[in-house]
């Protein structure tokens, strides 16, 4: 099992922000850490050409081609990310490792992306961590409700021994290796009718994704949530045939749900993580010198992913408001007093994961 906690990056620079701290982070810090990563990488490459010109060893990468798959528009956030990591990739890798990026949901929504990894046809599916429940429960604790508090919680917890034993669970249990943890943004509720509270919120007919941990939260809080792909989203709001659904303001904005929806509550029910997501069956069997550079280049990226998305977040919001959705307060003691018992009530065997990371400090 390969592990990012256990090497150490080898082209970091003491004289740039620690880029392993994103709570340190932010968009003003990219230019100087992508140049003096561009920098060191130049500096790498004239080594290389020196010694292999003097006859010294030097380590080769085989050159490998994978298929990188996700359902977000190239223009977007995410799909900025993914080009971002094929970028850096092939630059460490001086072009022997190739990755060609299926966007938009082209090889199918991000279910049938990742069980494309297990046949084959997909190398790396970039989602959110809680998507793999649907191979162990245990992935399911990135969207246990309420449970991460802030961003600099989120940051201990993905970025600390909790994260790295959360991370080799997942991997034991799923099937697959993840690496890196990107802040995307708090999930809040939207519909066509406001409901700040419980009493209100009764009954809604609420689009959830199809993963277990969505649907309980839901049904627990008093509402009627409706499994569904996001691709079937926008029409059936637009028809009634559902009043809401829950999603980072990122994904509010971009898939125009402005149009059909009139209310955002900011419940901040998770505060998710997106990762990239490889089979271990297929990652173990790389080269370690490649396992490296996707690991390493992965975390790198999705941690500055996770600084943008802090930075541009009161921006989303003031563009809804300026496009006609009205932001309600709700009483979010009293979402939280509903799901006290959660862990207990509905996943026992996530209750030790819960308790873990709370405790982080």
């Amino acid at each position: 099992m390969y592990s990012p906690w256990t090497t150490r990056t080898s082209w970091e620079n003491p004289d740039l922000p620690h880029w392993w701290s994103v709570s340190e982070l932010r968009a003003d810090h990219l230019d100087s850490i992508t140049g003096g990563t561009i920098m060191f990488r130049k500096i790498l490459s004239v080594v290389t050409i020196v010694a292999a010109g003097w006859g010294s060893p030097v380590t080769a990468i085989e050159p490998i081609t994978l298929q990188f798959a996700h359902i977000y528009n190239t223009e977007d956030h995410w799909g900025q990310v993914a080009e971002e990591f094929k970028a850096a990739v092939e630059e460490r890798s001086a072009g022997a490792i190739t990755i060609k990026i299926s966007p938009s949901g082209t090889t199918g929504d991000w279910p049938q992306s990742i069980e494309g990894l297990r046949i084959g046809t997909n190398h790396i599916v970039l989602q959110s961590i809680g998507a793999l429940d649907r191979y162990g429960s245990i992935a399911g604790i990135e969207a246990f409700p309420y449970l991460i508090r802030d961003i600099d919680h989120f940051n201990k917890v993905y970025y600390g021994s909790v994260g790295k034993d959360l991370f080799e669970a997942i991997e034991e249990q799923s099937g697959f290796y993840i690496t890196g943890a990107a802040y995307r943004g708090a999930r809040h509720l939207s519909a066509n009718r406001s409901t700040p509270t419980l009493d209100e919120l009764a009954g809604l007919k609420l689009r959830v994704p199809p993963l277990k941990m969505y649907r309980q939260t839901w049904e627990n809080l008093g509402a009627s949530p409706v499994p569904m792909g996001f691709a079937e989203v926008f029409t059936s709001l637009q028809h009634g045939l559902i009043d809401g659904q829950e999603n980072p303001l990122e994904v509010v904005r971009n898939a125009s749900l402005y149009e059909v929806q009139d209310y955002l509550m900011e419940t901040s029910h998770v505060i998710g993580a997106m990762t990239l997501i490889f089979s271990s069956n297929y990652f173990n069997k790389l080269p370690e010198e490649t396992r490296t550079i996707l690991t390493e280049e992965g975390a790198r990226v999705m941690q500055a992913a996770s600084a943008r998305m802090i930075d541009t977040e009161a921006e989303l919001k003031a563009d809804l408001i300026s496009k006609g959705m009205e932001f309600v307060d709700v009483d979010l003691t009293e979402f939280r007093s509903a799901l006290s018992d959660y862990a207990a009530k509905e996943f026992p065997d996530l209750q030790p994961w819960v308790s873990s990371i709370q405790s982080v400090k």
